[in-house]
């Protein structure tokens, strides 16, 4: 005979064997569920994937151009090889940049997608300094030495100083000048331009220490060897150019090159 206790047991097994299958068959329903709720997440996820890339919805129409003053927005359009009409997410960025990092004239850029069919170009450009003249033709630098583009050999509409007399024969575009003469040089003309602005507009490489600035028509000329004097000897050079017009004299140049003094050396 079975006894109480015996029987006791064996409702107790069976309740635990009914607890535990009901606890399989939970987790069993969780997990179908989680499965069918990230097999439908996949499932719209690659839909909408694939409506993104091939829908025209998302066709690039417009290329918005931020920061440009000296490059046209034709000539950045053309430069970064964007195609309108293109799936925007089909647009590699990073070919973008690199082609449009090419042009010496941008110094900062940053391109980006505007969803769902926009491309904005975000740019700095580099600051014309200079017009310098190597190998017979005309190019505008930056204050780095950046050669930025060519120009005609006239300077007209460019409100820069004109370098001259650099011993280089020739150049690429977007190169760097490095000669020393060219800094000190444009350090020179543009401590003239402080002190007596629009008064002159060239200067000149005469060699690695003496250099000349002139007036544009080249009836005012000014020797010395470093920046340094002409801020120096401001008053001198004021006090010359007073005497050279009371006096109306015939100037062959002004030459501040001394330590303490100036020479106006007058036409024979």
């Amino acid at each position: 005979m079975i006894n109480d206790n015996e029987k006791e047991n064996e409702l107790e097994e069976e309740e635990e064997e009914e607890e535990e299958g009901e606890k399989s068959q939970y987790f069993g329903v969780k997990v179908t569920k989680i499965l069918i709720f990230y097999l439908i997440i996949g499932f719209l996820g690659w839909n909408f994937f694939n409506f993104m890339f091939d829908s025209k919805f998302c066709n690039i129409d417009e290329v918005i151009i931020k920061g440009n003053s000296y490059l046209s927005e034709n000539e950045i359009f053309a430069k970064s090889q964007i195609k309108l009409g293109k799936n925007i997410f089909k647009l590699d960025l990073n070919k973008v940049i690199n082609s449009l990092k090419e042009e010496p004239w941008i110094r900062e850029l940053e391109v980006k997608r505007v969803i769902p069919n926009k491309i904005i170009i975000s740019l700095e450009e580099r600051k014309a300094a200079a017009i310098v003249y190597i190998g017979e033709e005309y190019f505008i630098s930056s204050k780095e030495g950046i050669v930025l583009s060519k120009i005609d050999k006239t300077k007209r509409g460019f409100n820069l100083p004109l370098i001259l007399g650099l011993k280089i024969t020739e150049i690429k575009i977007g190169k760097k000048i490095d000669e020393t003469e060219f800094r000190t040089a444009l350090e020179i003309i543009n401590s003239a331009e402080v002190i007596l602005p629009k008064k002159f507009c060239i200067i000149k490489i005469l060699a690695p220490d003496d250099f000349m600035i002139c007036n544009e028509d080249d009836t005012l000329k000014v020797k010395l060897n470093k920046p340094e004097e002409i801020i120096n000897k401001e008053k001198l050079l004021r006090e010359a150019l007073e005497k050279i017009e009371n006096e109306k004299l015939l100037v062959e140049y002004i030459d501040m090159s001394f330590k303490d003094s100036l020479i106006i050396k007058v036409k024979k």
